[in-house]
């Protein structure tokens, strides 16, 4: 047998389950897993993934392919750079070539690893970085910490970078894309667009510097100067320090928001290093998105002033929507992260971060009670919004303490608290938890050719052992002929299936019947079994063996969730037994 691709190893040491879990919650169905689709929104789960055909198919959208194909969406990666990094988890060496190595994105975060080296190298090596570098480490920064997350210092010299990267042969257009330098938009006169500013860098999910947040030094302002959107820069997909705090989240099962790059540079000196922050207090859906990929658990911790609790009531009630779980660190008035250890110390700070963790809604809940005080009116329409919040708990025990909590903070019996919240709409069984999709009524033949499709695009030696013993026109099912046909002409060359491979072989019109055949949770066929099926549909199998054959389908039926398919058979199969048929 030939050695396996690249490709395949990649597929086979990537188990689609793990993978996949890191973005989607997903639950065991049988065999297989059910979540909800991360291709389209959908509050009934239709997404599922084969571990064993290592692919997953979405009943809603129809998204469908290999752990790789997943990956790239995912990811926004091209084949290439998917299948490398996923090599990389793998430890499995992927050699490529780099297409396109001019590319304007890759000159674009050529220019900030440029440009990160040099304001790096002014802070901490030049006469021209030394009053920056003295403030930060007045700061409580270390030159270790400095060093390591590449902090730098941007001279208040107005073509400072506009030189350098000139020498190195950019364009001034291209530094102006890359959000490096700025314009008088009547002259069209360049100039640096940080200056007399400490610069720190802002890394993508992939850990390639993107952008910049750059502090005044002095009396300037804006205190605070982000680079502007680009196109390898979008404010509303980045997170600050994901990169680096990726595996401790995970580990932690817990991220910490902050508002401050400042402060989670600051919080990462501590024993703290789950942190991270969005631009701002403003966090899109896209960002709470990303971060329920590596947590579900999101705490917000943000400023102690109004902007930062304002912020931190509509965050908290999106992440509720958004089917997270919200907690809470709340700060003094006045007061963020960074000023909390400058007066306190890590250690308080560790302290307090253990010790002051509440559930958003019991948060919310507190922070409206101080407002309502005898105010009965607020009161009651403070007690029915934090019901209502409680309508996004779905874990019964998670509910229960929380209605405990918020019974203890407004002073009420607790069942009466239970008594109104929401109806949620009651569950049959396990069987039934999630929704089986809409499954199109087949005939007994169109069901076993479909099974037997399945069967060869699965497995080499049930190609050839069936285009050894079987006629191909045996398909009567639109499409599956000209399938089978590619098929034998596929396999001549390859020895497992690749969809992506596959779809160069058959024309347009084919791929809807070939998504559905790969979709269908069926398991492969054994030699006996593809027999059995094969007389079935010829018409020459006994009354034993139809019995046997109609146990089969009813089974598999079940597996996909047909139940009206499985009524009709079980009903097949007691007529079958009533009335016996002679040989």
């Amino acid at each position: 047998m030939a050695e396996k691709s690249v490709v395949d190893q990649v597929k086979e040491s990537t188990d689609i389950v793990n993978l996949i879990s890191e973005y989607v919650d997903l639950e065991k169905r049988g065999n297989n897993y059910v979540g909800l689709c991360p291709f389209h929104n959908e509050k009934t789960p239709s997404f599922n993934v084969y571990k064993d055909t290592g692919s997953y198919y979405c009943f809603g959208c129809r998204a469908n392919g290999s752990v790789i194909d997943f990956y790239m969406e995912m990811e926004n990666l091209p084949f290439n750079e998917a299948l490398q990094s996923l090599g990389e988890r793998s430890g499995i060496k992927v050699k490529h070539k780099q297409t396109n190595v001019n590319s304007k994105e890759l000159q674009l975060i050529k220019m900030h690893e440029i440009m990160v080296d040099n304001y790096h190298n002014i802070l901490v090596s030049t006469a021209e970085g030394k009053e920056a570098l003295n403030y930060l480490l007045k700061r409580g920064f270390t030159l270790e910490q400095i060093k390591k997350e590449k902090i730098g210092f941007a001279p208040n010299i107005k073509d400072s970078a506009i030189q350098l990267l000139e020498n190195l042969k950019f364009s001034k257009e291209m530094m102006y894309q890359a959000g490096l330098v700025a314009r008088n938009e009547e002259t069209f006169e360049y100039f640096d667009r940080f200056r007399n500013r400490i610069m720190i860098p802002i890394k993508n999910h992939k850990g390639k510097y993107v952008a910049f947040t750059a502090r005044a030094l002095g009396d300037d302002t804006p205190k605070y100067l982000n680079s502007p959107e680009t196109d390898i820069f979008h404010k509303s997909s980045i997170i600050f320090n994901l990169s680096d705090a990726y595996k401790v989240i995970q580990d932690e099962k817990e991220v910490i928001l902050m508002e401050g790059h400042m402060d989670v540079l600051k919080v990462k000196n501590t024993s703290i290093k789950n942190v991270v922050a969005t631009m701002g207090t403003s966090v899109s859906l896209k960002q709470i998105e990303i971060l329920k990929r590596v947590s579900k658990n999101i705490t917000l911790m943000f400023d102690g002033d109004e902007a930062g609790k304002n912020a931190t009531q509509s965050v908290g009630e999106k992440i509720l929507e958004q089917k997270g779980n919200p907690y809470v660190i709340p700060l003094q008035t006045g007061m963020d992260p960074d000023e909390f250890i400058e007066k306190h110390g890590e250690e308080s700070f560790e302290k307090y971060i253990y010790e002051n963790r509440d559930h958003f809604i019991v948060y919310d809940a507190k922070e409206k009670l101080k407002s309502s005080k005898r105010n009965d009116l607020k009161f009651s329409e403070y007690l029915n919004h934090s019901i209502q919040l409680l309508k996004y708990i779905d874990n019964e025990v998670e509910r229960s303490r929380l209605v405990k909590q918020i019974s203890e903070l407004y002073e009420v019996d607790a069942e009466l608290i239970h008594r109104q919240l929401p109806k949620k709409q009651r569950r049959r069984d396990n069987k039934t938890t999630f929704s089986s999709p809409s499954v199109t009524r087949v005939t007994s033949r169109e069901f076993k050719e479909k099974h037997i499709m399945h069967t060869l695009i699965n497995s080499k030696e049930r190609m050839q052992y069936f285009t050894s013993n079987f006629d191909l026109d045996l398909f009567q099912t639109s499409g599956y002929h000209d399938i089978i046909n590619k098929l034998v002409e596929y396999f001549s060359e390859f020895d497992t299936f690749d969809k992506q491979m596959f779809l160069s072989y058959i024309d347009p019109e084919l791929i809807t019947c070939l998504e559905n055949i790969i979709a269908t949770d069926l398991p492969v066929l054994e030699e006996q079994e593809l027999n059995d099926y094969v007389q079935a549909i010829c018409g020459i199998s006994s009354s034993s063996g139809k019995k046997n054959n109609l146990i089969k389908e009813i089974e598999q039926a079940e597996l996909i969730g047909d139940d009206e398919r499985a009524l009709e058979l079980f009903n097949q199969l007691i007529e079958l037994q009533k009335f016996p048929k002679s040989k």
